[in-house]
Formats: structure tokens, sequence, C-alpha cells
């Protein structure tokens, strides 16, 4: 279908690590909500959902089936060729939507503990990555998939979000952690 088939998606040792790093995250999310306030409950459900969304898509790759019906559309319709001024327009847009939903997030959990604030941060780089990833946008493409030590920036990239709200998650769940709002 497009070019894509269903199977594992990054068959590596660091891609089964970077899936088992999101189901640890959700799972730990899940018992953040379990032991944060009413207020900030639904936050942490919400987040535990994502990650386990994520996990499962990062072996069966969703978004190179986006990226080939895309490239598919593109060649169909003749501008393919003319590509790139839709590819910023796409990465725009989803920069503009993360802004407004970073507001919107913000806004509503104004109130909320720093542990909630710091996974916010990391769910912002993750989904960041995750979008302009999404993009396939040469430059960028080049950019994440440099080698930096063994792993590529990519894997540093979404290792690194899904670490900052596995550790706002741990801080929810330590009992002193719990009474430090701010």
């Amino acid at each position: 279908m497009f070019g894509w088939k269903p199977g594992i998606g990054d068959p590596t040792t660091l891609g089964w690590v970077t899936v088992a790093a999101y189901a640890v995250a959700a799972v730990l999310c899940w018992l953040a909500a379990g032991k944060s306030p009413k207020t900030e409950r639904r936050w942490w459900q919400a987040l535990a959902v994502i990650l386990a969304l994520l996990c499962i898509n990062k072996q069966i790759d969703l978004q190179t089936l986006f990226t080939d019906i895309g490239r598919t559309v593109a060649k169909n319709q003749g501008w393919y060729e003319d590509r790139r001024p839709y590819q910023y327009m796409f990465v725009g847009a989803i920069l503009a939507l993360m802004l407004v939903a970073a507001v919107l997030m913000v806004a509503r959990l104004r109130r909320a503990g720093a542990q909630v604030k710091l996974s916010m941060v990391g769910l912002a780089m993750l989904m960041g990555f995750v979008f302009i990833r999404a993009a396939s946008l040469e430059r960028i493409d080049a950019l994440i998939n440099r080698q930096i030590g063994t792993p590529r920036l990519n894997h540093w990239l979404e290792i690194g979000g899904i670490v900052v709200i596995a550790a706002g998650a741990l801080w929810m769940l330590r009992p002193a952690g719990r009474r430090s709002r701010r």
C-alpha cells in the first residue's frame, strides 16, 4: 500500500530500546495519574495513552505510510517536483498547531505542579520531533540522521523527549514530589 507494508519499522537494538522506553514511560505516566491531584489526573492519563500509541507506532511505522500517501498524491496531481513549499507549509502548520496546543495546555494546567510542566516540555520535544520527522524534508532528514556517538541524532531527540516525560512522572511518584507544588 503506497510502498509501505506492515512490519517491524526499526528492528535494531536501539529501536527496541526506544520501544521499551515508550512503554516504561507510558506505565509511569499511568501510575502518576493515580498519585496526582484530580486536576492533573487526565493530563497523566492522556500522556500515558499518547506514549502507548507512539510505542506501537515506533515499530508499525505509520508515519512512513502517511509520507508515502503524500508522495503518491503529489505525484498523481503533478506537483511532486515543486513539493518544497508544501512541505515547508506543512512543517509551519504543525509548529503553529503545536504552539497553540502548548499555550492551551499551559493555560489549562497553569497551576499544575512542576512535574506536569516538565512532562509538557518532554511532550513538546517528542511531538516536535515526530511531526517534523514525518514531513520528510531532506535537509531535516540529513540533520537528524547524523551520527552522534553510536546512535543517530534522531534517536537522541526521540529518547530525550521520552526521558524528560518519564522524569516528570517519576518525580510525581515520589512522595516528596507530590507535595512540592509551585
